[in-house]
């Protein structure tokens, strides 16, 4: 049994299917949630938490230690700050935030309070995404070189609301470049130079028009290698198949990734080189969000680190951002503008 006791902020769909079982998996007792909105506690009324409250006040003072955060993006700086700021642990839904100004300003108020802070990009901690970087450090491809992402999903009928509309936090780049950006950021060892993105609007079913398919390129600076590198993102709402994947290209060979991208299927790897195709054995029994869970119960309690830290929370929205501002204008972004 953890020695945590979380307060959940935000009646979500992802914090009742995933956070909460995994929460229970691990021994961790949630106690408490939050939301703005009355209504939504209907569907959580046999849930056995001790309160259900749209008084923030009430809520941090209800004997919690730690808090998951799942309210709407736009409200996601305010929660946290205000968690962080009543000594509480944070982990945080992505994306952390709407801008790179509050992400950081969350980060501060953590590092302030003296309290742990993960965001939840369930990706970076994939067997999946650790073998490939193992693979990458141990100098099995060469000098990395390119990434490609194919993240092209359909999006599922009962989520076809405000992800596609036209409001703070909604779209494909919020949704699911950032969860490219947690991977490709240490994949590279840091923050990219610059990206430059299109998208337009495919599926019939989305009568807000917005963009449902985004084509994004990010250049990354050179490393110890001395070699930039470049990754390419193809993230939508609207492509039924075949799956997601990654392939990842170096002097000497590649590592591909089946399944990479996803929550729940098992996934592959194999590496290809001049001696041919090997199968890679990865173990992916393991839920990613009980993955979290633990990572984030150790860093609390002094050991280890989150599989995403607030660091790691930033870069992965400063690649959104970028993206979202490259949409708007045509132009190439560069990452220390936004």
């Amino acid at each position: 049994m953890s020695d945590l006791t979380v307060g959940l902020i935000g009646a979500s769909y992802v914090a009742a299917s995933r956070m909460v079982p995994a929460f229970q998996a691990n021994g961790v007792r949630t106690r408490a949630l939050f939301d703005t909105e009355e209504r939504r506690f209907q569907y959580w009324r046999n849930s056995n938490l001790d309160l259900l409250t749209s008084d923030l006040a009430e809520f941090l003072d209800s004997g919690i230690n730690a808090v998951y955060i799942s309210s709407r993006n736009d409200q996601h700086a305010a929660h946290a700050i205000a968690a962080a700021e009543a000594g509480k642990h944070v982990l945080l839904e992505k994306p952390m935030a709407l801008s790179v100004a509050d992400a950081r300003a969350i980060v501060a108020s953590a590092d302030k309070a003296g309290v742990q802070l993960a965001v939840n990009h369930h990706l970076p901690g994939s067997p999946l995404h650790v073998t490939a970087r193992q693979l990458v450090a141990d100098g099995r491809i060469g000098t990395l070189y390119s990434a490609r992402v194919n993240h092209a999903v359909l999006l599922p009928e009962h989520l076809r609301g405000w992800r596609l509309a036209d409001v703070p936090g909604g779209g494909v780049v919020f949704d699911i470049t950032v969860h490219d950006a947690s991977v490709l950021n240490p994949l590279f060892g840091g923050v990219p130079r610059q990206v430059t993105a299109l998208g337009v609007s495919q599926a019939p079913w989305n009568r807000a028009g917005t963009p449902d398919s985004v084509m994004t390129v990010i250049e990354y600076p050179a490393g110890d290698s001395g070699v930039p590198g470049l990754a390419q993102t193809h993230d939508a709402f609207a492509v039924p198949d075949p799956g997601t994947s990654m392939e990842i290209h170096g002097e000497s060979g590649a590592i591909i990734i089946g399944d990479a991208m996803n929550q729940d299927t098992p996934g592959t790897v194999e590496l290809h080189t001049a001696s041919g195709i090997e199968k890679v054995e990865v173990d992916c029994s393991d839920d990613l969000y009980h993955i979290n869970v633990r990572a984030f119960a150790a860093a609390v309690r002094g050991e280890g680190r989150p599989t995403a830290t607030g660091i790691d929370g930033v870069r992965a929205l400063q690649v959104a951002v970028a993206v979202e501002e490259s949409l708007k204008s045509g132009q190439a972004v560069a990452i220390g503008d936004v």
